[in-house]
Formats: C-alpha cells, structure tokens, sequence
C-alpha cells in the first residue's frame, strides 16, 4: 500500500501561492525584520583594561545604548523603518522593526567611571579599567 505524502501536497500548494502572489511573497516580504537579534561579542583582558568588542554592521550610532552596572554590560536597541509606494490605483506603506540584546557578566570588577565606548566600521568598542585591588573570590559551595 502506497502512503501519501502530506508534505508534498502542503508544498504544491506553497509553490502555487507564489506563482500567484509573486508581490507577497517576493523579495519584499522579509521574515528578518521583526525578529530579535543577539549581536556577536568577543572579549579580552589588555594590561589593566577589559575590551569589549560587538559586531553590528549597518546600524548607526543613534541606534545603540549602552549600559554598564553591577559588572554587567548591557548592549541594546534596535532600528524602525518605513517604507511608502505610491503607483497608479494602489498606495502602500509598510513598517519594519528590528530590535538587539546582548547583556553580559565581566569577569573583573571595573570602573564604570572609566568606560569608554566607540562605534567604527560595523564594530562597536568599549574599553573598561580594572578596578585596582584584590579580586573578589568566589566560593564552591559542598551539596549536603
């Protein structure tokens, strides 16, 4: 016996929406622009400084926030555009939001006081200073 193959049909159908409706579900329709994104972060110790560097090409300045506290990095924002088409008969206008977030823990206590932060070329920078002192020490806890 001969088992029917309920994707093939589910596919078929797909197929012809797209022949029929070419503007809708065409370049144009973009599934990216409403999701949240988490930007890719590399970090390293120099000397007495802690560097943060986040990739987030295409964004500007305005576009991003920064906030530092408790020996967390919080990295956030996010982008609205428009878009509007006037033609013959027809008028369109079409609203896109994307969003980011990336908060992470620092290995070292820094001063927040000395944080500096630079966007340039798609990257985004922030240099930290250690705070001078003893480490703070953590404690491995013994399960009763």
């Amino acid at each position: 016996m001969l088992v029917p193959d309920v994707y093939e049909a589910l596919r078929k159908k797909r197929r012809n929406l797209y022949w029929e409706f070419p503007d809708i579900f065409g370049r144009e329709f973009d599934f990216y622009t409403a999701e949240a994104r988490t930007p890719l972060a590399d970090l390293r110790k120099e000397k007495n400084e802690l560097i943060l560097a986040v990739e987030m090409p295409g964004l500007r300045k305005d576009e991003i926030k920064v906030d530092l506290h408790d020996n967390r990095v919080r990295i956030h924002g996010g982008r609205k555009e428009g878009k509007e088409e006037k033609g013959k008969g027809f008028y369109r206008k079409e609203r896109y939001l994307s969003a980011f977030s990336r908060e992470l823990a620092l290995p070292e206590e820094v001063d927040p006081s000395s944080a500096k932060a630079k966007y340039e070329n798609g990257v985004l920078e922030i240099r930290m200073r250690i705070k001078s002192g003893q480490k703070k020490k953590g404690k491995q806890l013994v399960i009763r």
